[in-house]
């Protein structure tokens, strides 16, 4: 049964972090969960060498937030260009967000700030067909 390698959450809400950890856990889905502060500790993680499959990213953090990570981000190498990014969102974007989006073709898809098995499983079926085909038989 093949899983998703890596998964990083990068978010400053230890709540939110610890939740959303529980559910990716609980979904069997997931081989390795990362977790970062902010931007710069999730780029930090990147830089070590370390290609997530996935990154749940915050936007609003401390020290560097979603869009400053995003930025150096599309700076590294090719090894991360199927990394799929998901931007965990509290509100509606604005306009000028929304805009902001449509430069990062790394942003899959948006979700609220907490998962759920629902949600894994909607990403599963979306981004990793067969795995997920695999995971379910």
């Amino acid at each position: 049964m093949k899983k998703i390698r890596t998964v990083l959450l990068v978010d400053d809400s230890e709540a939110t972090t610890f939740f959303n950890k529980t559910i990716l856990s609980k979904t069997g889905y997931i081989d390795e969960i990362l977790v970062a502060k902010n931007g710069l500790e999730a780029l930090t993680i990147i830089k070590s060498g370390v290609v997530p499959d996935i990154i749940f990213l915050d936007i609003n953090m401390p020290v560097m937030n979603g869009w400053e990570f995003l930025e150096e981000f599309k700076s590294l190498n090719n090894a991360l260009e199927n990394t799929i990014i998901v931007l965990m969102i509290g509100a509606p974007l604005s306009n000028e967000d929304k805009d902001k989006v449509l430069s990062f073709p790394q942003i899959k898809e948006f979700q609220g700030k907490m998962l759920s098995r629902i949600v894994m499983d909607d990403i599963m079926r979306k981004h990793y067909q067969e795995e997920f085909a695999l995971l379910q038989s």
